[in-house]
């Protein structure tokens, strides 16, 4: 359990430990307390992160900033706590290699919705996510026993990835219901580093705490540019209902480093908004694509979230909760709340599934957090 404890405030201290992934990229405080959604979120400041539809959708002067961090893992721990010097069943082993890693993302995101003109709505933004993947390729023989000299690697790998978007978006109401489409550019940046060491079956939970402090030097990374598009629409019927849907990444924006390519492919999500006062929005997302998750580790995992989550904001008050679950992942329900005070937001996200340690203690296969706030004027 203390090593879980390091490697945890490592991450989030620090923030280049473990995997990364390209999945739906769920911004801001507000999102997390409330299962991941946002699409169809109008009163959020973080519309031009989730759906560029939304700055139109309530317009007005919005701002927004959140930092925060999250951990998943996957099977790592079953590997490095297994007798690696004499493994017993080594088709069990292999397929645990199959699908494994260990991840840690930190992000800092600010948002600003201009005040509205007469030919629509404009919002510019900031958003850096650091990833860190940490994940083993290869197989143990079938001949073979030991870890040792079965050219298992630990792939350890880390992104930083800066978006600067600017959004623009428009309504109209063809007397049918108010419709708003959106669309944002977005400047994006990645820098990529990466190194590998061989399995052997002295590695243990304190050995992978020490890999990952190591690979915080960043040492010979490399950055790229380009330049992403997301679009976005939302309908509302009726002024309580705001249904939404965008498309993310749409042109799939790729980054060339050396002989390693990241490429982002395009991304949709589906989400229902539902006011039943001022104050209270309850609210519903659902991936519409299976997005591939590519561990920079080495792994290939996928992701395809649902989830639902209600808030209640008040002036000086917030309070929010929710519930998602990864189709893709094995991880769990993953069960979310938050509670704001002003300027002052704090989110927290955490899943049932449980991994087990090798003191005996266990950690949840995911956990998030959030802080950060906003106004709207």
């Amino acid at each position: 359990m203390k090593t879980f404890y390091k490697t945890l405030l490592a991450g989030f201290l620090l923030g280049n430990v473990a995997v990364s992934a390209q999945e739906f990229n769920e911004v801001g405080h507000k999102s997390l307390g409330m299962g991941g959604t946002g699409v169809a979120v109008k009163n959020s400041p973080y519309g031009l992160f989730f759906n560029p539809a939304l700055l139109a959708a309530k317009p007005g002067t919005k701002i927004g900033y959140s930092i925060g961090g999250g951990l998943s893992e996957k099977n790592m721990y079953n590997i490095i706590n297994s007798n690696l010097a004499n493994v017993q069943d080594v088709e069990a082993f292999n397929k645990l290699l199959e699908s494994n890693n260990l991840q840690v993302k930190l992000s800092g995101t600010l948002a600003l919705q201009l005040p509205e003109f007469s030919f629509g709505q404009l919002a510019i933004g900031l958003n850096t996510s650091v990833y860190g993947a940490i994940g083993l390729t290869g197989y143990l023989p079938t001949s073979q026993s030991t870890v040792d000299g079965a050219g298992i690697n630990f792939n350890i790998s880390s992104l930083v990835l800066t978006e600067v978007p600017v959004g623009y978006a428009y309504s109209f109401d063809p007397g049918l219901g108010k419709i708003s489409l959106g669309v944002a550019l977005k400047y994006m940046n990645a820098s990529y580093a990466h190194n590998s060491v061989a399995l052997d079956s002295q590695f243990n939970e304190e050995k992978v705490s020490d890999l990952l402090n190591d690979s915080l030097k960043r040492e010979g990374a490399i950055s790229s540019s380009n330049v992403g598009i997301d679009l976005g629409m939302t309908y509302a019927p009726v002024e309580s209902l705001t249904l939404g849907l965008v498309g993310k990444n749409l042109n799939s924006p790729s980054f060339g480093f050396g002989e390693t390519k990241l490429k982002i492919k395009p991304q949709a999500r589906f989400g229902a908004g539902f006011n039943p006062s001022e104050r209270i929005v309850i609210a519903a997302d659902i991936d519409l694509t299976n997005n591939d998750v590519i561990t920079l580790g080495g792994t290939r995992l996928q992701s395809q979230k649902m989830g639902v989550g209600i808030d209640f904001d008040a002036v000086l008050f917030s309070a929010r909760a929710g519930l998602a679950k990864d189709l893709r992942q094995d991880n769990g329900a993953i069960i979310s709340a938050g509670i704001g005070f002003g300027f002052l937001d704090v989110s927290l996200a955490v899943s049932s599934g449980k991994s087990h340690l090798a003191d005996g203690g266990t950690m949840p296969r995911y956990v998030a957090f959030q802080v950060g706030g906003g106004f709207t004027f």
